[in-house]
């Protein structure tokens, strides 16, 4: 039952806020994989999650939610600038292996990642490291690190 709340949650928030600035869906690959959505809320912050497939620490179902600070620093290339973005938001995850089996891993996560945005097709190419800490059903530390494109729109 809180599986289908938190997933609930976060596509009700996803789908029904209006962006002030973009919003953008796609693909993450690494640990976790799965689909990827960011809304902008105005020039400086955005809120981005994932409902993706957790296959280090815990084998299981991952979704996180994370509020971003975007264009914490640019940096210029030749073909555009490269903005570096951190947050704090919060993962879960099902867990489907081992001791835990059944058990839900949450707790925070704080990640620090570089986006890049083209504009002929409308895209974003982003790389995260997140540093986790599951507070349930054990204290544990976790890096979670995974590179992703979404379509801008």
């Amino acid at each position: 039952m809180m599986k289908f709340f938190v997933l609930l949650v976060l596509l009700t928030t996803f789908l029904t806020y209006k962006a002030y600035a973009d919003a953008g869906i796609g693909i993450v690959i690494g640990d976790p994989t799965g689909v990827s959505g960011r809304v902008g809320l105005d020039n400086s912050h955005s809120l981005e999650g994932a409902l993706a497939f957790s296959s280090s620490h815990y084998e299981g179902l991952h979704i996180h939610g994370t509020y971003l600070w975007d264009r914490a620093r640019t940096f210029s290339t030749s073909e555009g600038p490269l903005e570096m973005y951190y947050g704090l938001g919060v993962r879960i995850i099902t867990i489907q292996d081992g001791k835990y089996d059944g058990d839900i891993a949450i707790g925070p996560r704080a990640p620090l990642g570089l986006l890049y945005n083209f504009n002929n097709p409308n895209l974003e190419v982003f790389g995260e490291v997140s540093a986790a800490l599951d507070l349930a059903p054990k204290t544990d530390v976790d890096l979670d690190v995974g590179i992703g494109v979404r379509v801008r729109f």
